[in-house]
Order: structure tokens, then sequence, then C-alpha cells
């Protein structure tokens, strides 16, 4: 079922959902729609809702008010209503695609968002707007975040948090370039983003938008030593990844900008009175699924955080010390092909070295070998 919004209407987040459901409900084939709060409440979940779960009571809740207020705005008209049942006339149920500007919204998109989302009503509201952005033919956009603030208003982590949502139910693809303007300000080029079923069009799009604007290419600064640290961490084994296919992934984009790192910004010096330069990370350890996973989304952030708890932190081996813990096998780690060697480590004592150049970076002796 689709759902056309439309987009001059200034209507709240909850009034948004549900004038959205009723137009999809409402039939051109009648001068009427004759439904109920709880008829309502099915359309948008995909269930009948029960006022004996919290959540669940919240959304009905949150129904009867939107219903109450589009009635009092004269948004919507009722011809007839016995409690929670209502008939509703064709007025603002129905838009008129020659002189309005709308929104084309499927019904499994608001389920989905209803299900999984956080704030459903918020999320979907910034959904709407957001795919109203988007340009019919190219199916890519690239709105600035600051601009979304000022339209919309919604705070900055708000809208970075309604983002990071809707990827992760995979309703919208983000491309994130790794290009910034070369006009003197070195702002970060705008993400492109679509629909995600679109995706290999936003990717395409995005491409081309990039080569109309005169860009080069940077390297985000990277903690590299907390990289490492969890990099040497998975090699053995810790917890923090066992059955953890999400940490896993991203992990391994962690690990595929350090390695790009080290082509913008080598880890050398001198040790012992031989030069030395970092090695990248063996990659390989990382099943095929991971690889893939990682690979389908690729344009992603990297994670810059040191997510470790203290317990985990203790736990990892010290440097040059043999773990005693017996290292996890193809089937208690996820998909491990063959045990993670760390070949970059030197067992010889370490002695003082000289770091050539200046690396801003947070380095070990570790990085060095």
């Amino acid at each position: 079922m689709k759902l056309f919004l439309d987009k001059q209407l200034n209507t709240n987040d909850k009034e948004t959902a549900i004038l959205a459901i009723l137009n999809g409900m409402y039939s051109k084939k009648y001068d009427h729609l004759s439904t109920s709060i709880s008829l309502i409440g099915y359309e948008m979940t995909g269930k009948f809702l029960k006022t004996s779960n919290k959540r669940e009571r919240t959304i009905i809740d949150r129904i009867k008010g939107a219903v109450k207020s589009l009635i009092d705005k004269g948004i919507v008209e009722v011809i007839n209503q016995d409690n929670d049942n209502y008939i509703f006339a064709g007025k603002g149920l129905e838009v008129n695609s020659d002189q309005k500007k709308f929104v084309v919204l499927e019904q499994w998109e608001m389920r989905c968002i209803f299900e999984k989302a956080n704030k459903p009503f918020n999320v979907f509201s910034f959904f709407c707007s957001l795919i109203g952005t988007i340009n019919n033919q190219t199916k890519e956009w690239h709105m600035p975040q600051d601009e979304m603030v000022t339209l919309w208003g919604y705070g900055k982590e708000t809208v970075n948090d309604y983002l990071e949502q809707l990827e992760n139910i995979k309703l919208i693809y983000v491309y994130r370039h790794k290009k910034r303007r070369a006009n003197g300000t070195y702002q970060k080029l705008n993400n492109s983003y679509g629909r995600y079923c679109d995706k290999d069009a936003v990717i395409a799009e995005a491409q081309k938008y990039s080569d109309t604007v005169e860009c080069e290419d940077f390297v985000e600064k990277l903690d590299r030593r907390a990289i490492k640290l969890r990099y040497n961490a998975y090699c053995n084994g810790a917890n923090k990844y066992i059955d953890n296919p999400a940490a896993v992934i991203a992990l391994y984009r962690e690990c595929l900008a350090y390695n790009k790192s080290l082509k913008y910004k080598p880890v050398e010096g001198y040790y012992d009175g031989e030069y030395k330069q970092g090695e990248l990370l063996n990659l390989l350890v990382f099943p095929d699924e991971v690889r893939n996973a990682a690979d389908d989304n690729w344009g992603e952030p990297v994670s810059m955080e040191n997510d470790f708890t203290i317990e985990e932190i203790l736990d990892m081996p010290i440097m040059g010390e043999v773990s005693s813990k017996p290292t996890l096998t193809n089937i208690e780690r996820m998909g491990h092909n063959g045990l993670c060697k760390n070949e970059s480590h030197d067992n010889s004592s370490h002695g003082i070295f000289c770091v050539t150049g200046k690396d801003l970076d947070c380095i070990d002796i570790d990085d060095l070998f």
C-alpha cells in the first residue's frame, strides 16, 4: 500500500504518521473512510496493539491524540464518531498530484520503523522529510546536516541518531565521501543518501556529484594504537567478538582504515640502529562473510571509540606475553578461517627508538614492527 503525504502541510511528528496511514487507507471509490483506532494501529504496525504492553499502549495513546488534533485543526473532517470508531470524509485524505507536491512512501517502510525504531513517530516523520528531498530521477541527494537542523527543527545529535537508525534498519543508504572541498574551507563533502533499495544508484550518483565539486582526498585522523589493540584482542579471542557479528564487522572496517592510513602517513623509525616501518594488519584473519558484509556497505564511517570495558582491557595479554588461554577455533569464534597469527610482534627486548617526522598519532612500539 502506498502512502501519499502533502509536503506543504504543517503537522507534528504524530500527526504526520496518522495522516499518512489514513491517506493509504482511503479509497477514491468511496467518499468516506470507516475506521477505528484499533484498525489504524494495525495498518501502521502490522498487528493489533494491546494496552497490556507498555510500548503498544503508548502508540495507541499517541494515535488517539494525533487523530483528535488533526480534527481540531480542520485537516481532516469527521462525519460520525462512536468512541474510538470514526467515519472520515475525504477532506485531507486525498492528495491532488497536479496541484500539490507530495512524498510517496510504502506501508512496509512505516511498519518497519514502528517495529524497530526508537521513537517511531519521530523517526517516521524524519524519514518522510528525508525522502522528500531525494531526486526522483537520480534516486540520490546530498542535503547537509546543518540544513536539516535548520529546516526541520531537530538538533544535530537527533539528526545523526535518526539517520543511524534508518541506516541500521536498511531503509536508507548513506554514502560518505572521503573528500573535502579544495576551496580553502576544507569542509567535508556532503554525504549522499537515498533509499536502501536504490543503493547502487546512490553510489553512482554520489561519485558524479563529487566530480562536480573541486575536492581533495583526505584521511581522517585515527587512533591507530586503539585499533591495533582491538585487532590484537580479536586475534587472542576477546569475548567482545564472540557471537557478535556487528562488532567484528566494525573492527574489520577500522582495520581497513588503519591499513589505508599507513599509505598516507607511515609509522616508521629507527630501532636498535635499524630502520623499520609499520606493517599492514593481516585482514585474512577475518572470515569471508565479514569482509563481504563490510564491502557491501563501503563508504561507511569508521568508529574511533575505544569501547573496551575495564575487564576486557585487563584480560588482554601484554605485548610480548604469551596468553595462557587457548586460542578460539573456527567454531568458537565467529567464522574464523584458521587461527589468527600475529607475525608482526617481536619477542626481543625493546630499546630506545626515535620516530622520524612528526607523527601526531598515538604510537606504541608494537606499531613499529
